[in-house]
């Protein structure tokens, strides 16, 4: 591909190992084992993943958004060198951005972490400083697609120069829109679709598939 000028990263599964960001905010309400119904629904196939998020929503009802970032580093276990990397891209004239279907209260924390470039993520309403289990826009695939489109449009990039990171299935439409795809710590839904695939807990891993 030409000279890379976007990074897209995805945030749960890719950037955030060890859960994901509506469970995060399930756990801070102490519903982990509704949750966790929850999923096992999704997992037979009962009902899909943004259903899922929409059940899940109303569980974390009430919940102060402050303590999202407050106890961010006590649960969230992040990949090593994401700052590390997010420096060397910028360093090298690349824009850096972070689209997610998760809620866009939990990618704030982690773009005042790493400043990336733009953050997209799914709209769960607040008032008065507290979750109010509903959510106004979710993203899903498709959107998490228009906000790559949106960002690329706005600084006159061709999607050919975009380089995408992400682990699941919602990263599909992404992938095949984008220049190159890596697949970092994967679900067995982006077999065949990635350009690249990687398991590791290192973020430099990557570099040599977009820099060289």
């Amino acid at each position: 591909m030409d000279k890379v000028k976007v990074v897209c990263f995805d945030m749960d599964g890719t950037l955030i190992t060890n859960t994901n960001s509506v469970e995060y905010l399930c756990l801070l309400s102490g519903k982990i084992d509704e949750v966790r119904d929850v999923e096992n629904r999704e997992d037979q196939g009962e009902i899909s993943w943004i259903e899922a998020d929409y059940i899940k929503s109303k569980l974390f009802t009430a919940l102060e958004v402050k303590r999202v970032e407050q106890e961010f580093e006590r649960y969230i276990k992040l990949i090593n060198n994401i700052e590390k990397v997010i420096n060397e891209l910028k360093s090298s004239g690349i824009f850096v951005i972070l689209v997610t279907a998760g809620p866009v209260q939990v990618a704030e924390v982690i773009q005042k972490m790493f400043k990336f470039d733009k953050i997209y993520g799914s709209v769960y309403e607040v008032e008065n400083g507290r979750f109010t289990g509903r959510i106004l826009k979710h993203l899903g695939d498709r959107g998490k697609l228009n906000s790559l489109k949106s960002f690329c449009k706005e600084h006159d990039i061709s999607l050919e120069k975009v380089v995408s990171v992400g682990d699941s299935a919602s990263d599909i439409k992404i992938f095949k829109e984008s220049g190159k795809s890596i697949a970092i710590n994967y679900s067995s839904k982006l077999l065949g679709i990635a350009d690249v695939y990687i398991r590791t807990n290192d973020l430099v891993d990557i570099m040599k598939h977009i820099l060289g």
